[in-house]
């Protein structure tokens, strides 16, 4: 999905910049390049909304299904917990305890 700045943003942004462009034509300096260009506002955009490639129920019914093939593999510690911070924790063993977890939440709903 693309990000678009608001039109409100866009003309508060060219009256900015024509103010500074008469600023700037005012000390007298030399300037290479025009200064009308710091006021231009583009124009609009049309806005095409977007349909999601896949239903959300299909979506959530994916990642419920992946949590739960990521939660029902054994964790595997290779040193005592209490010795270890998450930063000397694989990635993978990481995403299977969080999947756990959020599984465990999901089942006391």
């Amino acid at each position: 999905m693309k990000i678009t700045t608001p039109r409100w943003a866009l003309e508060a942004a060219g009256a900015i910049g024509a103010e500074m462009a008469g600023t700037i034509a005012a000390t007298g300096v030399r300037v290479v390049g025009d200064t009308a260009l710091l006021s231009a506002v583009p124009e609009a955009v049309e806005k095409v909304p977007a349909a999601p490639r896949i239903a959300p129920e299909v979506a959530a019914q994916a990642l419920y299904g992946a949590l739960a093939a990521v939660a029902s593999a054994p964790v595997r510690h290779s040193a005592p917990a209490k010795a270890r911070t998450v930063h000397q924790t694989s990635s993978k063993e990481l995403v299977r305890v969080l999947g756990h977890r959020c599984l465990k939440r999901l089942r006391r709903r």
